[in-house]
């Protein structure tokens, strides 16, 4: 019989995901001799045997490998032939120099790990680390590749026999598991109050218990810790918010299943996905008000807003925690129909993942720390998407969803590295090498000491895993941003990046384009002509762009201030909209005219009021004069629900394409005015404020696109990309879709990296080293 031998080499996410047991099984089960080892950044294969069981490997490979990994490339070579009868799992190779490779992101808990983890009879039930080969912690637990325990976070924790045996027994689920654990060997759970001490009894029913008495309850998780709290006690939803300084902005519940989950939000199939699958994203999805009342939780829960955050258990813990003694999954009801379940920190603080940090940090909030004594060596957040019809609008990326790779255009292939450190909302750094783009996990705001150092961490990992020093740190061109000043003592050299610029690359280069038309709709923007951008359509082409139109400027009267108080936006526009002077509206009557007239003297004096085009701070302004708030908590408060009241108008939709445009001294501006002029005058008609909610977007996504197509068909593009913080508007999002689409240009829409300040640095990186190519700095990374 013919004999083979072929080695295989295999990029992407191939390591913590139970690749080299499957791959062990296959080769096994098909009568292949060979190996299976990692190394620092792929993993390689060695398969001997007749050519078609070789290619039957393959093949099942590319059809049914294990479940979470993800091949970006195969390189696949003949070799001599060496003899041998079996296959084996070798030792793993580790390389200091050149890539890591992808990070195993964490999975969640695999439905057979679930049924050991309530199986009275078995060895590890209600074991909180209970996992297998194909899911549990690996990112939140991964010090350096290759993937091998010596190289986590459990490396302190020697299996014991037991778990030996199932370790090396390749008919066992735990067969090559890293992870593997049980209450003989592995990490315990532990309760204490915020001061550090031990609470007697069993930890998770003492958390229970204080949950249940409407306390605060710190759970340790993957990759940090959450606060929860009973989602069906007004009492302790208010005392969360008192004590974590958030007073507004929506929280997001842990939710049982998807029983629940669909009980109290519309949710489609791709959402459920996320949602249930081995991600455990946050989904933010249009609340079932009826299902929401009959589970009893909290209106405080997400106020403001017709959306829900939707969470699902990933973590044994979590399981444990929402079902006790003697009940199970799928049988039982648990005991919490709903837990608040958000981000342990301080509002603008980075998450507490330490144990000793959480006892400082969380004293003045959590009533009771749920901890453990396995380390967590990669902090993350929870991912989160907003449901669209068109697809999940991804709003943070986080745990088992970065480093992101994207692939750039080969015009991009010869540039050297270059980081770019994001903006300070949503940060998120990034790094460009070796003809493609990493985009890191969230690091948050950048309000303070502790973000800062979180984002200089996660830029650090990146040049790790990515095997490249880079020579320019892109940033963006505001001067005042902490992130501008951090590119500026980094080291390479800084480069600054227009903020519409950077969105409008990011967008087109995740639909892999390198050029192209762009609408970026957002709240801020530093602009080169000293004004505050955020309503602009552009054309890019690498480090190029041209502003081809934007929306009409008006004065931003107190800087920061406006963005704190939109009534002061909608003070201007009022201004601009009747310069005859204002009839009498009910925003006028409850205004007080002294302030009223103080906003209008700066604005035209120019005192602290740069001019600006943002789409957010108008969206602002309609919804101070819509009541929906005249001061806000948290970014997007206002315009949130704004799109909530015009998301509830059932009446006869209207279109409101009228006239978008006028040139302006060379420059096409799309009028708003006259928006803010229809809007009073409906209100004083008595129009139903949902009905004049609505209309404003239509009214405003009609201009937006017919303008974007007019210059589509003028340069003869097909496509339009729909980029910057405003297209996290369900919304507005799907009216701009709906009207490219019936103008016959192709909408470019955010599905892979966030459409807000988080996918920034994509963009960033991506111009900075088209501009060093052009300087004639390529060079291989």
């Amino acid at each position: 019989m013919d004999r083979v031998r072929r080695e295989i080499r295999l990029r992407g996410i191939v390591q913590g995901v139970g690749f080299r047991p499957w791959a062990a099984r296959r080769a096994s089960a098909l009568g292949l001799a060979g190996s299976v080892r990692n190394t620092t950044g792929v993993v390689v294969v060695a398969l001997e045997g007749s050519p078609a069981a070789v290619d039957a490997w393959i093949e099942a490979l590319r059809g049914e490998g294990p479940e979470g990994a993800h091949i970006e490339s195969l390189i696949d070579e003949a070799a001599p032939t060496r003899g041998e009868q079996d296959f084996r799992i070798d030792p793993s190779a580790s390389d200091e120099a050149g890539p890591r490779g992808r990070i195993p992101p964490d999975v969640a808990l695999c439905a057979p790990c679930l049924d050991d983890l309530f199986d009275p009879a078995g060895r590890r039930h209600r074991y909180p680390f209970t996992h297998c080969a194909v899911c549990g912690p690996r990112a939140s637990v991964l010090l350096d590749l290759p993937w091998d325990r010596e190289r986590t976070a459990l490396r302190s924790f020697p299996p014991c026999g037991a778990c030996r045996a199932e370790y090396a027994d390749p008919s066992n689920r735990r067969f090559h598991a890293q992870a593997i654990a049980c209450p003989d060997c592995g990490p315990r759970v532990s309760a204490c109050s915020p001061d550090g001490t031990p609470v007697a009894g069993d930890p998770i029913e003492s958390a229970a218990a204080c949950l249940r008495a409407g306390g605060i309850v710190a759970v340790k998780g993957y990759g940090g810790f959450h606060l929860a709290a009973d989602a069906t006690s007004a009492e302790a939803v208010a005392l969360l918010r008192k004590r974590k300084g958030r007073p507004a902005k929506p929280f997001a519940i842990l939710v049982p299943d998807l029983y629940l989950a669909r009980t109290v939000a519309r949710i489609d199939l791709i959402e459920e996905q996320l949602l249930a699958g081995p991600v455990r994203a946050v989904v933010i999805a249009p609340r079932d008000e009826a299902g929401f009342r009959r589970l009893g939780i909290a209106g405080d829960v997400s106020p403001r807003t017709g959306d829900v955050g939707l969470l699902l258990p990933f973590a044994p813990l979590h399981f444990l925690l929402l079902y006790g003694p003697g009940t199970r999954p799928g049988t039982d009801a648990a005991r919490f129909p709903a837990l608040v379940f958000t981000s342990a920190n301080l509002t603008d603080e980075p998450t507490v993942h330490a144990n000793d940090d959480a006892r400082a940090r969380l004293a003045g909030i959590a009533d009771l720390l749920l901890t453990h004594d396995r380390d967590v060596a990669r902090p993350s957040d929870d991912p989160v998407f907003r449901s669209a019809p068109s697809g999940p609008i991804p709003l943070r990326l986080s745990r088992a969803t970065s480093p992101l790779a994207l692939s750039l255009p080969a015009s991009w292939r010869d540039a050297p590295p270059v980081l770019a450190v994001g903006g300070d909302l949503k940060c998120a750094p990034a790094i460009l090498a070796g003809g493609e783009i990493l985009l890191g996990e969230h690091a948050g705001d950048l309000a303070c000491v502790e973000s800062v150092e979180a984002l200089e961490r996660r830029i650090a990992d990146l040049c790790r895993l990515a095997g490249a020093n880079p020579v320019a740190v892109a940033h963006d061109l505001h001067p005042g941003y902490v992130g501008t000043d951090l590119a500026r003592r980094l080291g390479p050299e800084p480069i600054g990046v227009q903020h519409h610029h950077a969105h409008a690359l990011a967008c087109l280069l995740e639909h892999g384009r390198a050029r192209g038309l762009a609408l970026a709709l957002d709240g801020a923007g530093w602009g080169t002509d000293g004004t505050i951008w955020g309503g602009e359509l552009l054309r890019v082409d690498g480090a190029r762009f041209e502003r081809l139109a934007r929306l009409e400027t008006v004065p931003l009267p107190g800087g920061d201030a406006a963005v704190q108080e939109p009534w002061r936006m909608a003070a201007v526009w009022i201004d601009r909209a009747f310069p005859e002077g204002a009839p009498g509206t009910p925003w006028r009557l409850r205004r007080s005219e002294s302030a009223t007239r103080v906003v209008l003297q700066m604005a035209a004096r120019g005192l602290r009021s740069p001019l600006t085009s943002s789409t957010g701070r108008l969206f602002d302004a309609v919804a101070s004069l819509l009541d929906c708030g005249d001061r806000v908590t948290h970014e997007g408060e206002a315009a949130m629900a704004l799109e909530s009241l015009a998301a509830t108008f059932a009446g006869e939709p209207v279109d409101g394409g009228d006239a978008m445009a006028a040139a302006v001294g060379g420059d096409v501006v799309i009028r708003a005015a006259d928006l803010i002029r229809a809007i009073l005058l409906e209100r004083l008609r008595g129009d139903e404020l949902s009905a004049i909610a609505w209309r404003f977007h239509a009214r405003l996504a009609s201009r937006l696109a017919a303008c974007a197509a007019a210059w589509a068909r003028r340069l003869d593009e097909n496509a339009v990309a729909l980029t910057g913080g405003c297209l996290q508007n369900r919304l507005l999002s799907e009216m701009l879709r709906t009207r490219l689409l019936a103008a016959g240009i192709e909408p470019l829409l955010h599905h892979r990296i966030p459409p807000n300040d988080g996918g920034l640095a994509v963009g960033q990186a991506a111009v900075a080293a088209a501009l060093l190519l052009a300087r004639g700095e390529g060079t291989r990374a």
